[in-house]
């Protein structure tokens, strides 16, 4: 392997930095003891209920659930646990519970369809199915024909105190027909709450014993390039992934007690590692079951003044345009972007309109959650995904070349403790997804001078014009400050003589945007061959459920 590398920089295979993350079962004890009184979950309805648990009766509720995993249903190490749920307590009472009973968590998409989530309990081979009762029917049918020997329901009131959750619940079944109990075989979460006696935290002693770096989480990539893949996470990766942000952003994991809004989902990687992230610190989350529509945070926002909010660039857009949060935002000290790229223009219109620091992170499923973070007080490079976080080297294959030469474009390969172990029961994928011991990102990247990482876009994003390379993610940036456009993204459309076409995908902000001024726009900031060669005008772009553009959807609208 032909290795390319400046004189003073030098390659090695694995990092060298010790990050002395920790265990998680121990963790999560010691926040019990020591943030026992604090505010710890907190599920915040769109109606404006709000109800708050603190860190004592929220992990020994984890730790009643542990001792029923283990000790009812004699689950064991390798047994897998899945989960399908909005945000709410009730989520994240569970995924402690399967964490501190050393048992593998599956998070499924609760927007999926039966047909969706039975593949994925099949494929991960879960044995339970913590399910939320919004899905009941749904879940009904999509554990048939699988290994599920126990479904245990859980529900967004759960927590609620008893008056408030009969009428809440009176809402969801009778009135909005959003909500049912489950009618097959199963259990209740605050049945076996309720039924359990108190538990001793000696109890979980055996964590100790188990391999940190055993499968801990199968977390389903977002399929956006092809079929859902169970990617392998280890405990020792969680924790790594925590302490590499933690040396990245020390005042925002070492400030104690700070509260932290999150409208993300709980099941995506960048929703989870924030939840584990408030163990570390005593932090309270604050929990949207549902952001959509964006009002349904308003009174979350009023209520709790969050110092953190994490989110995704598409989500920001949208906040901006909403007069409510004008004056809502402005109590947001830290803001965490990640998923997909921050555009530069979203970032200074943020940072502006709330007073807010942006930490924007870069990362995928496949290394637990981040791979670098830019710190926008901080980062003087426009379009930066930030430096490689301590413990993590990154490199760049160009023409099979590893490399870490200033503007060198190629994929981004990267080694550190939070990459996966590999894909579940794909043995070839796995292998074809490293070069050497290097795993490959799929995306294309490149340092700058000062060492910042860009990434220029995903290698199958890429569209070849006229012999040329195009990535959309620089197009993209281009069409966002074309006056009249709402959102807009691009994408290569094959036509009929094989070759591919650069098309531009536009919401309009303004009715009287024509597809003649996006292209003149276009042709005044990029040369020739990156222009689209047609505009087409659609009502919303295709995203995934955590605001990421799904671009082999955007065939469709041709």
């Amino acid at each position: 392997m032909a290795i390319l590398t400046p004189s003073n920089v030098a390659l090695s295979p694995r990092p060298l930095v010790d990050l002395n993350p920790g265990r998680l079962h121990e963790k999560i004890l010691i926040a019990q003891e020591n943030y026992a009184d604090y505010p710890f979950l907190t599920t915040a309805l769109p109606t404006g209920h709000a109800e708050t648990t603190d860190f004592r009766t929220a992990i020994q509720s984890a730790q009643k659930l542990a001792n029923y995993l283990r000790q009812d249903l004699g689950y064991e190490q390798g047994d897998v646990v899945a989960i399908q749920s909005p945000n709410c307590t009730s989520y994240i009472v569970s995924l402690l519970g399967v964490f501190l009973a050393g048992l593998t968590v599956t998070n499924v998409n609760p927007l999926y369809t039966a047909a969706e989530t039975r593949r994925q309990l099949k494929d991960s081979q879960a044995r339970c199915l913590i399910g939320s009762t919004i899905f009941s029917e749904m879940m009904e049918e999509a554990v048939e024909g699988t290994q599920v020997d126990q479904v245990i329901a859980i529900s967004v009131t759960d927590f609620f105190k008893p008056v408030t959750r009969g009428a809440l619940n009176f809402l969801l079944r009778k009135v909005k027909k959003l909500d049912r109990a489950f009618e097959g075989s199963h259990r209740t979460l605050n049945d076996i709450l309720a039924k359990a006696p108190k538990p001793d935290p000696t109890a979980f002693d055996y964590v100790a014993d188990l391999d940190p770096q055993r499968d801990t989480i199968y977390q389903y990539s977002g399929g956006t390039t092809g079929v859902s893949k169970g990617v392998r996470l280890t405990e020792n990766g969680l924790m790594s992934n925590i302490a590499q942000f933690a040396g990245a952003c020390p005042t925002l994991l070492t400030t104690p007690n700070q509260s932290m809004l999150l409208a993300l989902p709980v099941y995506h990687v960048f929703g989870m590692l924030a939840s584990v992230i408030a163990i570390t610190n005593g932090g309270h989350l604050v929990l949207i079951p549902n952001p959509r529509p964006l009002t349904n945070m308003k009174a979350a926002f009023k209520k709790f003044q969050p110092d953190i909010f994490p989110g995704v660039n598409t989500l920001f857009e949208k906040l901006l345009e909403e007069d409510w949060f004008q004056e809502s935002g402005k109590c947001i000290k830290t803001t965490i972007s990640g998923a997909a790229a921050l555009h530069d223009q979203t970032a200074k219109s943020w940072m502006q309109a709330t007073g807010s620091n942006i930490v924007e992170g870069y990362g995928m499923t496949e290394a637990t959650t981040l791979i670098a973070v830019r710190d926008h007080s901080v980062s003087k490079s426009p379009g930066s995904a930030g430096t490689p976080l301590p413990g993590t080297e990154v490199r760049i294959l160009h023409n099979d070349a590893v490399t870490t030469a200033t503007d060198t474009v190629g994929e981004i390969l990267i080694s550190g403790p939070q990459v996966m172990q590999g894909y579940l029961g794909r043995d070839q994928e796995t292998q074809n997804a490293y070069h050497g011991e290097w795993f490959k990102t799929g995306d294309m990247g490149r340092f700058d001078a000062r060492g910042e990482l860009h990434i220029v876009d995903r290698c199958k994003d890429m569209v070849l014009v006229s012999g040329f390379n195009v990535f959309p993610n620089e197009i993209d940036g281009i069409l966002s400050t074309c006056p009249g456009v709402g959102e807009a993204a691009s994408a290569g459309i094959r036509v009929s003589s094989g070759g591919e076409e650069l098309h531009a995908f536009v919401v309009k902000q303004d009715e009287n945007l024509t597809a003649e001024s996006v292209m003149a726009h276009c042709r005044s900031e990029l040369t020739g061959y990156k222009v689209p060669r047609r505009v087409h005008f659609i009502e919303e772009l295709p995203k995934n459920p955590i605001g990421k553009i799904l671009r082999r959807k955007l065939q469709d609208y041709c």
